[in-house]
């Protein structure tokens, strides 16, 4: 299946990543407790710094994709993705 013709949106293919890398956990409850404690160990606020915290994640586990990095960052910033909506992109400060 091709990415053009895929009708999974960002998010669904965040989460799909995501299960990959936590299968012990459906809900996604453990990977976004793991996000914020990443985020806040590093002293960086999802809601007022993405991109930062986008590397930040991605840094503390090479395995995260962009998709699934964003996704956390949004789930950590109390923005979880909907079903069918884009994540809002990292901002550029």
């Amino acid at each position: 299946m091709s990415m053009i013709g895929s009708s999974q949106g960002p998010a669904e293919r965040a989460q799909r990543q995501l299960h990959g890398l936590f299968p012990e956990d459906p809900a996604l409850t453990a990977a976004t407790t793991w996000a914020t404690e990443t985020l806040r160990s590093a002293q960086l606020d999802p809601s007022t710094a993405p991109l930062r915290s986008l590397r930040a994640l991605r840094r503390a586990d090479r395995r995260l994709g962009v998709l699934a990095a964003r996704y956390l960052v949004e789930a950590a910033a109390g923005r979880p993705a909907a079903p069918g909506r884009r994540p809002h992109p990292p901002t550029v400060l």
